[in-house]
């Protein structure tokens, strides 16, 4: 029974999720099932321990439980988040001394004990703050501090009050399998498998997702299967209480090309990554045990690698899909392992992808390539730029490149399952507030040095020699050109360039320049008529739909600086047009690592 990472190999076996097995017997034994199975496994035998998180015991469909428990949880299974709670259970008092419950197997619960009525219980005043799945660990021990009982209580803490106790429900939308595991059904026995018809209605205990396929735990078994088994989610439909709950498949993470296939087990390539139980007799095509192809793309998504062969497969193509476990894909000498999370861009309408981001009518032909709707592209990276998205895609475009502009409401990012928003709507950088007030040398002229001390230490330059950061930066200015020189933008350039990072500055900057560099998470340096006639240079770090938000090294400018605290100041779209613009006459430092 110790932890399997100390075990040598020939002490241990790994049992995949979904299978089933038959079981001679079974005892409960320090903090572990021991169960004697029917079958052997090759090198290691029938009987062995398992985790009793881990695996369900049932008898004839019926969930049981290895040996009489001394302790029980008798209280909700989802709760409303940050709402009074209380969790409850039984003991026995005869063989219990203490109870502990831990939330993650780390954050402790105060458990009270009524032992004359052998009732255990948990008050949180202030229920659980975060929405979510949380889970706590029951355990009971008794007066020799032995373990003598232990359950994991999973918990679902909802912010929605209508779905809240609300049952699951799933209706089967079309003809489909039930399964024992999520492998095509072609690899499964009868008795590991069942059809059942649209229309059906079944109540759901629990479900999940894995490997492309919905797991569900129904609270009626279906013969032969029994009550654990998994669906395609394209072909159910599950709801709790009014609320639809969305399983659709993800947009396909294309990868660099130039790489080997190797099957390892007999298998089918096929047109989408679902049962072939669910696909035409011409969209499917079978890859036998040991063959080889080389491939131009590969990608991962529901439990299978979409790959571009090489070469055509005859009366199929050379674009499909193959279930992971039946695959290797070998590029550079390395495995590569399957990984749902890749970025992806999603064509969204039909558009342009670019050599520069400008009007596609503008370019030659050889400068431009149309990305048809629907498409899936891989995405190495990308940037804001000229009101586009520079895009590195994972693989080459013919007579094009992987590099371009596109124009960003025709596409969608995704890494995995998460939409990204290249433009969010709303943006603040986590960039530190100095005051240029303390400064001991200058400090009504020391705005400058101050804010660019202030996008130093937010790319985490700090003081060489203790200190305040602005005042080293003061001090280099003196002695790279002498008094005053700290008000040339020319000698800020340069101090900017001394401390290792890449700068421009310009004096006819347009506003989404400005936008775009915060957007790239790039605070700006930028000077204006704050202060007149004098002049101010203040930080811009992030935006909302009212205006710029700056870090302010004067104060507040709104209050023409009767308030000295500068930090986090909104300043409108207007105002700053007026004190720094107009449009196109906007000067700026801008700083990148």
């Amino acid at each position: 029974t110790d932890d399997s990472a100390y075990l040598p190999d020939r002490d241990k076996v790994s049992l995949s999720p979904g299978m089933i097995y038959g079981v001679q017997s079974y005892a409960f034994e320090d903090e572990h099932i021991k169960v004697a199975l029917t079958e052997n496994f090759p090198g290691f035998g029938n009987t062995g321990y398992v985790y009793p998180d881990f695996v369900r015991l049932t008898r004839a469909g019926v969930p049981t439980s290895p040996d009489t428990q001394p302790i029980t949880y008798n209280g909700p299974s989802e709760v409303l988040v940050n709402k009074p709670l209380t969790l409850r259970g039984t003991f026995d008092p005869r063989v219990v001394t203490t109870i502990t419950l831990k939330a993650e197997d780390r954050y402790p619960l105060n458990v009270v004990l009524n032992r004359s009525a052998g009732l255990w219980e948990v008050i949180l005043p202030r229920g659980l703050q975060e929405p979510g799945y949380r889970w706590l660990r029951l355990r009971a021990l008794n007066s020799q501090e032995k373990l003598v009982g232990t359950q994991v209580i999973n918990l679902t803490v909802s912010p929605e009050p209508l779905t809240v106790g609300e049952s699951l429900i799933l209706t089967v939308l079309k003809d489909t399998l039930f399964k024992v595991a999520p492998l095509d059904s072609n690899s499964l026995k009868a008795e590991q498998k069942i059809t059942v018809s649209k229309g059906q209605t079944f109540a759901v205990d629990k479900y999940g997702l894995l490997d492309g396929h919905l797991k569900i735990l129904l609270k009626n078994a279906i013969s032969p299967v029994g009550n654990f088994g998994y669906f395609f989610p394209g072909h159910v439909s599950l709801k709790k209480g009014k609320e639809e709950l969305k399983f659709g498949i993800e947009s396909v993470p294309d990868t660099e090309a130039k790489a080997q296939l190797l099957v390892i087990k007999t298998t089918f390539l096929k047109a989408q990554p679902v049962d072939t139980a669910s696909l035409e007799a011409n969209q499917y095509t079978p890859l036998l045990l040991g063959q080889t192809f080389p491939i131009q793309g590969y990608a991962s998504t529901e439990g299978h690698f979409r790959v571009t062969l090489g070469e055509s497969v005859p009366g199929f193509g050379n674009v499909g899909y193959l279930y992971w476990q039946h695959v290797q894909i070998v590029r550079q000498g390395q495995e590569v392992l399957f990984n749902p999370n890749a970025l992806t861009m999603t064509i969204l309408a039909i558009t342009v992808f670019k050599k520069q981001p400008i009007n596609a009518s503008q370019l030659s032909a050889s400068d431009k390539t149309t990305l048809p709707l629907g498409r899936v592209y891989g995405v190495n990276s990308y940037v804001v730029e000229a009101n586009h998205l520079k895009v590195a895609l994972t693989e080459e475009l013919p007579n094009f490149g992987n590099t371009g502009y596109v124009f960003p409401g025709h596409v969608q990012l995704r890494s995995g399952s998460q939409t990204l928003q290249p433009i969010p709507p709303q943006l603040e950088l986590n960039v530190p507030y100095f005051s240029q007030r303390d400064n001991p040398r200058y400090s009504w002229a020391t705005c400058n040095v101050t804010s660019i001390a202030m996008v130093m230490a937010y790319y985490g330059v700090r003081p060489r020699y203790g200190g305040q950061l602005e005042d080293e930066l003061l001090q280099w200015t003196l002695n790279y050109a002498g008094q005053g020189s700290y008000t040339e933008h020319n000698v800020l350039t340069a101090l900017i360039k001394a401390y290792g990072f890449k700068t421009s500055f310009s004096t006819t900057r347009r506003w989404y320049e400005i936008k775009e560099e915060l957007i790239n998470r790039r605070p700006v340096v930028l000077p204006g008529d704050f202060i007149v006639p004098s002049g101010h240079i203040v930080v811009l770090i992030g935006y909302d739909n009212r205006g710029y938000i700056a870090n302010d090294p004067w104060g507040d400018a709104y209050t023409a600086y009767t308030s000295t605290y500068g930090r986090r100041r909104l300043y409108s779209y207007s105002y700053l047009n007026q004190v720094a613009g107009p449009d196109g006459n906007v000067w700026a430092h801008f700083i990148a690592p």
